[in-house]
């Protein structure tokens, strides 16, 4: 895919250096101008001919659209062949130049049809949209239909209506907002829903769209301004290129299924959905800036339209802005959420084991603290998941933590290591590290009464002090081991004792 954008930006950028050469290297312009036609001749017979050709392979709704794109450039190579015929056998220009109206606006349909089939959305059934997401849309539907309305008027009826010579074929009026619907479901198509399947597809259709009518619009806006007709014509034939160029490609783009493996990196079709809406208020703004350029004036009522174009446009914008300050704060609350998960056990609601580390971690990495660990074991308390169940046990284990808790003050911690082992921190014990032990050891051995049913726990604890880990590699793990082997020391002695770890 990033061979066929490359190509596609090389390919449409010599073919516009090469136009603009010729017209620079002083041939006559009939030359030019039939050299561009072939051009765009060579572009709408690839198009055709690709089209024809993947639809032949192509399945159900992805032959389809292909077909009815092939028609649509079989279509503008007829005309661009007729017009070609009649340039060099010396015959009637204009009276070529007014089948361009009707033969376009029927080409205009089948891509409208097209697109509609390539709308169409493959796999899960999308969720339901908020009221958010409405608002947002009428906004952008207001903000492309409004545009639209200026750019008719600027780019088709008011050069119509100056048009004293009567270059221009008043079909264009018909022809304009059929366009202008077109254009109008392509972007509502990538701004509504993101078309992960076919979104390359529809992007090239857009964008060969967009250049087929901008030179179409192009030459009824410059003539009526006094733009020179040969002039104008080069301008649009480069537009009618590029648009050939890239119908000419849209065939060759490979067709993504939802389940056809991994997502790929996120490129500028993703992000169309975004841009969209405002591709039409970019043409209107170039339009009337290009007016204002040669010396035309606006008027006040397209002046106080352009006004309200952009004030929707700052709404959408604002609203967006507070959609994105509700999003952020939904996700910091979310962090905030998988954080405390990831710090604390879901049943006691006390920091784990990966918090507990850590927190002794900062404490041993300062050497003016003396932290010690208590490692505390419950003693057969499988016993009780054995014979009263889990949901019990899950009991006797919330009441022991609120215990150690009622215990230990702060700064120190108290932590669920895992299954019926609990740690304790003690940031500064000083002498009181037995002391504190042994006020464990008592507090733990009170009967706990879940359903009426009394049990009596016992716990053998295990304590190690900074002094025994302070010089070690990974002094935090050597500090819990430590403590541990003092736990397992209590239980040899009988159970529900406390040891202490001994230097040696």
């Amino acid at each position: 895919m990033k061979n066929l954008k490359t190509f596609a930006l090389v390919l449409i950028a010599s073919l516009i250096v090469l136009m603009v050469a010729l017209r620079l290297s002083g041939l006559p312009a009939a030359v030019g101008w039939r050299f561009d036609k072939v051009l765009e001749i060579c572009a709408n017979l690839a198009a055709f001919a690709g089209f024809l050709v993947t639809a032949r392979r192509a399945p159900g709704t992805d032959r389809r659209w292909r077909v009815l794109l092939a028609l649509a450039a079989a279509l503008r190579l007829v005309f661009c062949v007729v017009y070609f015929w009649v340039d060099l056998t010396g015959g009637d220009m204009r009276a070529a130049l007014n089948t361009a109206p009707p033969i376009f606006t029927v080409s205009t349909l089948l891509t409208l049809a097209a697109v509609l089939v390539l709308a169409r959305r493959k796999g899960p059934t999308p969720r339901r949209s908020s009221s958010r997401d409405r608002l947002l849309f009428w906004l952008d539907g207001l903000i492309v239909t409004s545009s639209a309305v200026v750019l008719t008027w600027v780019t088709a009826v008011h050069p119509v209506l100056l048009d004293d010579q009567r270059v221009l074929n008043p079909l264009v009026l018909l022809s304009r907002p059929i366009e202008f619907v077109v254009l109008l479901v392509i972007l509502m198509a990538l701004s509504r829903k993101r078309q992960e399947e076919r979104q390359i597809a529809m992007l090239l259709v857009c964008m060969g769209f967009f250049a087929q009518i901008c030179g179409s619009w192009g030459v009824g806006y410059l003539i009526p301004k006094g733009v020179p007709f040969d002039t104008a014509r080069f301008m649009a034939d480069i537009a009618f290129v590029c648009a050939g160029v890239l119908y000419a490609l849209t065939p060759w783009v490979p067709v993504r299924s939802h389940d056809s493996g991994p997502r790929r990196k996120a490129g500028l079709a993703d992000h169309m959905h975004f841009v969209a809406p405002y591709l039409p208020v970019l043409a209107t703004l170039m339009f009337i800036g290009l007016s204002t350029a040669v010396g035309g004036e606006l008027s006040a009522g397209e002046t106080y339209v352009e006004l309200g174009v952009v004030a929707i446009v700052l709404i959408r914008q604002f609203v967006t802005m507070v959609d994105n300050e509700r999003l952020v704060r939904r996700l910091w609350d979310h962090q905030r959420k998988l954080r405390y998960q990831a710090y604390h056990d879901a049943l006691t609601g006390l920091p784990n084991r990966i918090a507990f580390r850590e927190q002794l971690e900062q404490l041993l990495a300062h050497p003016g603290t003396g932290p010690a660990v208590l490692f505390v074991d419950l003693d057969d308390f499988k016993l009780i998941n054995d014979r009263y169940g889990h949901a019990a046990g899950d009991r006797v284990l919330a009441g022991i933590a609120a215990r150690l808790r009622a215990v230990v003050r702060s700064p120190d911690m108290v932590a669920r290591l895992g299954g019926d082992e609990f740690g304790v921190l003690l940031v500064e014990p000083g002498e009181r590290c037995h002391d504190i032990g042994e006020r464990l050891l008592d507090e733990l051995s009170k009967p706990y009464h879940v359903d009426g049913v009394e049990h009596r726990v016992h716990a053998s604890i295990g304590l190690a002090s900074a002094a025994d880990a302070r010089d070690v590699e990974d002094a935090a793990d050597q500090l819990l081991r430590l403590a541990d082997s003092a736990m397992y020391l209590a239980k040899n002695r009988g159970k529900g004792t406390l040891a202490v770890h001994m230097a040696t």
